[in-house]
């Protein structure tokens, strides 16, 4: 029996409210769990703190800190390219 470390992974998107669809932090692993299997609050776009045995999920806790931090610099992100935007419209 396979045992892993926790490690973050992100729900990607919940197919028909039946299944997950979670990204590993490096976009190298996939993995497709019932959604029961998620903590209570789970959405698309929150991150996890999971452990796998076997390829498959064991544990699940949110990781409401990282899901922040990542939905901070996407809205820093947005900003500056909308800044960016606006300034191209302006000067021509």
């Amino acid at each position: 029996m396979a045992i892993s470390e926790r490690q973050a992974m992100v729900i990607d998107r919940i197919v028909d409210g039946v299944w997950a669809v979670l990204l590993s932090g490096d976009g190298q692993k996939q993995l497709t769990v019932p959604v029961e299997k998620l903590p209570a609050g789970s959405r698309e776009g929150m991150w996890l703190q999971v452990r796998l045995e076997d390829g498959r999920l064991v544990e699940a806790e949110l990781d409401l800190e990282k899901t922040e931090e990542v939905k901070a610099r996407i809205q820093l992100k947005r900003a500056r390219l909308l800044e960016r935007m606006q300034r191209r419209e302006g000067g021509t």
